[in-house]
């Protein structure tokens, strides 16, 4: 038995191809038809679907409502949920204060605070204060340098250089609260 189709099958597989082009063709144009009729207005169409685009009316559905952009919203941002209050940079004398290791202040870009001998650790100054963290450098008298690089409150602990700790409690603006203290 030989594979080849049958002359009639042949004549078939011919007539299908021949009707398969004429048949794409008349796709194309019945769909080309359709979309230029899409979105037109003539109102002969009582059963067509309406256009695509939802109407608006003046009040809003109150099954959806819509919130308002004055609505204050379910869960406050840090800065709504507590006001910050400015601070104030710490006086020379506050700042002097710090040469025992042991002081709270508040510092901007340029601050420096002394060496605390007793513990190793200093001279500081203050490189930046942002949002991104606060920056302080020291050059001890050896010319070894420290560099604190990003401090933040929430960065899980003190930095600590030789025996003194240094804590950042607060940063607003372009002030930071720093906490010295000796490390244990």
């Amino acid at each position: 038995m030989t594979t080849s189709a049958s002359p009639a099958r042949r004549r078939g597989t011919r007539f299908s191809v021949a009707h398969g082009t004429a048949a794409g063709a008349g796709c194309v144009l019945a769909i080309a038809a359709a979309l230029t009729g899409c979105g037109s207005d003539s109102g002969g169409d009582a059963g067509a679907p309406g256009p695509a685009t939802p109407s608006r009316s003046a009040e809003p559905s109150p099954a959806s409502p819509t919130p308002s952009p004055t609505r204050p919203s379910a869960s406050p941002t840090p800065t709504e949920a507590k006001p910050v209050k400015p601070m104030k940079p710490s006086t020379p004398a506050e700042l002097r204060a710090c040469a025992d290791g042991s002081c709270t202040v508040v510092v901007t870009k340029g601050t420096e605070l002394p060496r605390a001998a007793g513990l190793r650790a200093g001279p500081f100054t203050v490189g930046a204060v942002s949002g991104e963290g606060v920056d302080i450098s020291s050059v001890d008298p050896s010319v070894f340098t420290s560099n604190l690089l990003g401090q933040r409150p929430d960065q899980g602990g003190p930095a600590t250089i030789n025996e003194l700790s240094i804590s950042v409690l607060a940063i607003t603006g372009d002030t930071a609260k720093l906490r010295l203290f000796p490390a244990k």
